[in-house]
C-alpha cells in the first residue's frame, strides 16, 4: 500500500475515532438523547475533525514513517495534540462557540489522547512483534559516513532484521574504538570463521571495480548484496534522491521550501500577518504618501523592476525617497553616502526602511514573501552571477521585505568582494536552513535589532 494511502487511512480512522469518542461522551453527559443533544454537540464535532486535519497535514512528515521507535512516536502524539487542542481553542473563540459543554470538551480531548497513546503502542509492538524474525548477521563494506550510521541505525533498532557484526575497510586499521573488524580482501576469510546472511556495500560510487568483486564473492557464498548509492564522494552539498518509476534522480542543494507543507505555512503567515501589518500601518503608509508629496514633486511610489522566485519580473513597489530616481527597468546607479538625489524626507524613510514598507502590496499580491532575500536591481543581479556560481540559487525563493543578510548588516553597498560573498552566502543559509522561527527571529531582528540599519543610507 503506497504510503499516501496508509496517512490517508489513519487519518479517516483518526476522524472516525474523534467522532465516536464525542458521541460516546456527549451521550454520557446529556440525559436525552443522540436526536437532541447533537444540534449541540455539532460545531464543536465540526471544529475537532477540522482541527485534527490541519494537524494531520503539519505533521505529514513525521506520519511518513512509523518505525519511529517508542520514544518517538509517543513524542510525535504529544506535540500533535497540542497543536490540536490550540487549533481547535483558537477555532471556538473565533467563531464565538458559547454553548459547548466544557465536560464534552476535555471528556473527548482526554479520551482521544488515550487511544492515539494506544495506537502509537500498537503500532510499535507490530512493527517490532510482527516483523522480529532471528537476526540476519551483516557485514558493512566502507568506513564511510553512511557506513557508520547503517551500523549505528540497524544496531539501534535490532527489529529491523539485520544485525551488523562490523565493518570491513581497506583505509582504516582495525582498533577497539572503532567498529572495523578487517580489510575487504578478508571477506571470505570471515565467511568462513563467522557466517553471515547480508553484506551492504557503502564504498564511493567510483570505486566500481571493487563493487563488481564484492558482489561476485557474496553470491558465490549465496550472501545477499546490497548496495547504499553512496553519492558523498562526489557531491558536497545536501540532496535529495527522488524515484521515476525504476529510475533515481539526485536533487542537488535541497531546501525546506522545496517542501509544500512549508510553502503553504510560509505563504499562510505572510498573507495573514501581511494584511494584519497593512491595515495597521494604513494611517502611517497615508500620512507618508501625504508628506511626500509635499517635500518635493513627483509620485508616491517607485516602482522599479526586480527578478522575482524562479527569475520571474516583476515591479516592487517602494516610497520614492529620490528627486530623480533611475529608469526602473534598467537603473545601474547604487545609493552612495550622502547622495545628492536622495530627498530630505527620503533620507529618514530610506534611515529606518519605511521606503520599504508598500512591498506588503507585493507580499499579498504573492510575489514578495515577509522574510527572504532582498531583490537586487536587474543590472547588479547580472553583475553578481558573473562573480559568484551560486548566486543565482536566492531565486529558488520569494525574495523578502527583509532578509537574513540585511539583519547581519550585509546591506547596502556590493562593491567589493566581502560585500557580496557576505550578502550572498547569508542569502543561500537562509534557503538552506529555513525553518518558521528563523523567520520570526528575522522579524523581531528587523524591528529591534541593532546591525538591521548599518549600512541604510
Amino acid at each position: 500500500m503506497r504510503m499516501r494511502n496508509i496517512i490517508l487511512c489513519f487519518l479517516l480512522l483518526d476522524l472516525a475515532i474523534i467522532s465516536c469518542l464525542m458521541l460516546l461522551v456527549s451521550g454520557l453527559h446529556y440525559d436525552d438523547g443522540p436526536g437532541n443533544y447533537f444540534p449541540a454537540i455539532r460545531s464543536l464535532l465540526i471544529q475537532f475533525n477540522i482541527g485534527w486535519i490541519i494537524t494531520t497535514l503539519i505533521f505529514i512528515d513525521d506520519m511518513r514513517n512509523l518505525k519511529l521507535g517508542l520514544s518517538s512516536a509517543f513524542n510525535t502524539q504529544i506535540k500533535k495534540i497540542v497543536v490540536f487542542v490550540s487549533i481547535v481553542s483558537v477555532a471556538i473563540i473565533s467563531v464565538k462557540i458559547n454553548d459547548f459543554s466544557r465536560t464534552v470538551f476535555f471528556g473527548t480531548v482526554g479520551l482521544f489522547i488515550l487511544v492515539k497513546m494506544m495506537i502509537s503502542l500498537w503500532v510499535y509492538y507490530y512493527y517490532t512483534m510482527r516483523d522480529h524474525v532471528t537476526p540476519r548477521p551483516t557485514v558493512i563494506i566502507g568506513n564511510t559516513k553512511i557506513g557508520n550510521e547503517l551500523f549505528r541505525y540497524f544496531s539501534k533498532y535490532a527489529y529491523l532484521e539485520l544485525s551488523p557484526i562490523g565493518i570491513l575497510d581497506d583505509k582504516t586499521v582495525p582498533n577497539p574504538n572503532n567498529k572495523v573488524i578487517g580489510n575487504i580482501a578478508e571477506f571470505t576469510k570471515l565467511y568462513e570463521e563467522q557466517p553471515f546472511l547480508d553484506v551492504i556495500i557503502t564504498l564511493p560510487l567510483n570505486e566500481i571495480n571493487s563493487i563488481e568483486e564484492i558482489i561476485f564473492t557474496a553470491e558465490k557464498n549465496g550472501i545477499r548484496a546490497h548496495i547504499i548509492p553512496n553519492y558523498y564522494g562526489i557531491i558536497n552539498r545536501s540532496f535529495k534522491v527522488k524515484t521515476f518509476g525504476a529510475i533515481q534522480m539526485l536533487d542537488l542543494r535541497c531546501v525546506p521550501l522545496d517542501g509544500y507543507t512549508n510553502r503553504f505555512w510560509k505563504r499562510a503567515f505572510d498573507l495573514l500577518f501581511g494584511l494584519f501589518l497593512l491595515v495597521m500601518l494604513s494611517p502611517l503608509l497615508l500620512f507618508i504618501a501625504i508628506l511626500i508629496k509635499l517635500d518635493s514633486k513627483g509620485p508616491v511610489f517607485y516602482k522599479p523592476m526586480r527578478l522575482g522566485i524562479n527569475g520571474v519580473p516583476f515591479k516592487v513597489f517602494k516610497f520614492r525617497s529620490m528627486y530623480n530616481d533611475d529608469d526602473s527597468a534598467g537603473g545601474t546607479r547604487s545609493t552612495v553616502l550622502n547622495d545628492s538625489r536622495i530627498t530630505k524626507l527620503g533620507k529618514y524613510l530610506r534611515k529606518y526602511n519605511l521606503d520599504e514598507l508598500p512591498q506588503l502590496l507585493n507580499v499579498i499580491n504573492n510575489e514578495m514573501s515577509l522574510v527572504g532575500p532582498r531583490p537586487h536591481r536587474l543590472h547588479l543581479n547580472m553583475t553578481l552571477k558573473q562573480k559568484m556560481n551560486s548566486y543565482m540559487v536566492r531565486h529558488w525563493v520569494k525574495p523578502g521585505i527583509t532578509g537574513w543578510a540585511q539583519v547581519n548588516g550585509w546591506r547596502g553597498p556590493t562593491e567589493n568582494k566581502l560585500q557580496y560573498r557576505a550578502r550572498t552566502l547569508h542569502d543561500l543559509w537562509y534557503l538552506e536552513n529555513w525553518n518558521f522561527w528563523i523567520d520570526i527571529y528575522i522579524i523581531i531582528l528587523t524591528v529591534f535589532g541593532k546591525k538591521t540599519n548599518k549600512n541604510a543610507f
